[in-house]
């Protein structure tokens, strides 16, 4: 699909939305539901803050789309579609800086696991904010500017899983030291266990 043929079909979909009362009602609802659940977690101090975090964008969202009007879904659909890749691709880079300070603060997250991630985010985050960034990349693989910010991540989301490949290889052998070392010393606690049973 070319960016023309995007456009079109975001028009079509998206006209009479005025008139389309019952969608926007079910829209609204479901958002001040999502809400009420996410307030209901605070109050009650259930889950992560990540996890609450995510879902309250959620109903933010659908609140705003049930009470969009009609000339502002168009003034949308009328931008340029880069510069909407561009605030999209913005706007999910910090939410991830967002999430993986907040985890590392909470110490969910250890600082040497985040790098990577705040690393994928800080690159797209330069990349959505200076195209010009992508276009030596773009130039030498004659990506277009959406696929070359697709590689660009999925480099780093590769980087990142092999880094906890490593890290949970290295954990494995650490665990299986261990549990050496404890059958080990359990051996030697039945041995003397046996030992101060025949000398009482």
């Amino acid at each position: 699909m070319t960016p023309g043929d995007v456009n079109n079909l975001a028009a079509r979909l998206s006209t009479g939305w005025d008139d389309a009362a019952g969608v926007r009602v079910l829209v609204g609802v479901l958002g001040l539901a999502v809400l009420w659940m996410v307030l209901r977690a605070v109050v009650r101090r259930d889950g992560s803050l990540i996890v609450g975090l995510l879902w309250f964008v959620l109903g933010v969202l659908c609140l705003a789309f049930a009470a969009a009007p009609q000339r502002l879904i168009n003034a949308v659909i009328s931008t340029e579609y880069m510069t909407r890749i561009r605030i999209i691709l913005g706007a999910i880079s910090v939410l991830v800086l967002v999430i993986t300070f907040e985890s590392i603060r909470r110490t969910h997250l250890q600082e040497r696991y985040a790098l990577l991630w705040v690393a994928t985010a800080l690159v797209i985050l330069v990349a959505a904010c200076f195209p010009r960034a992508v276009a030596l990349f773009r130039a030498l693989t004659g990506m277009t500017y959406a696929s070359a910010m697709l590689a660009v991540a999925f480099t780093f989301l590769v980087l990142v899983a092999f880094h906890f490949s490593i890290s949970i290889s290295g954990m494995q052998s650490k665990h299986s030291r261990l549990a050496q070392r404890v059958a080990i010393l359990e051996a030697r606690l039945r041995k003397l266990e046996r030992e101060a049973e025949k000398q009482a």
